[in-house]
């Protein structure tokens, strides 16, 4: 148990309780509008009517500019010029997408716990054929060796 707190028995004196202090009464003042100045260049309106036949504008800057610019042989001398740049960014880009996916299912496949060992199985069981068919023969393996060589010379264009 801790301390127990005494009543205290030398106070001098007690401060008399403050009384209420009366409530301010609340006066409604009506609510003044501004009267209109006589000043012309502060109540006038301006108004400024749509033209239809205006020329000018953005958007008929940039429709001429567009215009010129398909007119003028200058686009198709462009496009010739970037034409291969486009394509081997095009290329690269969905390589890289092909690359991802093809990615995204083999580590799904090599999560599953069967597929993985399967696969290989039957990759060495391929393996296995092609090369009992086409590589035990000094013939069949000069042929396979023929087109090898020649897959490579189109692909490498020469």
């Amino acid at each position: 148990m801790g301390p127990i707190d005494e009543p205290q028995s030398n106070v001098d004196s007690v401060s008399p309780v403050p009384e209420p202090t009366p409530t301010p009464t609340v006066t409604t003042t009506p609510i003044v509008t501004p009267e209109l100045t006589s000043d012309p260049a502060i109540a006038a309106t301006v108004t400024i009517p749509a033209d239809a036949d205006a020329s000018g504008g953005e958007w008929d800057l940039l429709k001429d500019k567009l215009q010129g610019l398909v007119n003028t042989d200058q686009l198709h001398s462009q496009w010739s010029q970037l034409k291969g740049p486009l394509r081997l960014l095009a290329g690269l880009i969905v390589l890289v997408i092909v690359l991802q996916i093809y990615g995204g299912i083999l580590r799904t496949i090599d999560a599953l716990p069967l597929a993985s060992g399967l696969f290989e199985l039957a990759g060495v069981i391929w393996l296995g054929n092609f090369s009992v068919r086409n590589l035990v023969r000094s013939g069949d393996r000069r042929k396979v060796l023929e087109d090898l060589v020649r897959l490579w010379q189109r692909v490498v264009g020469g």
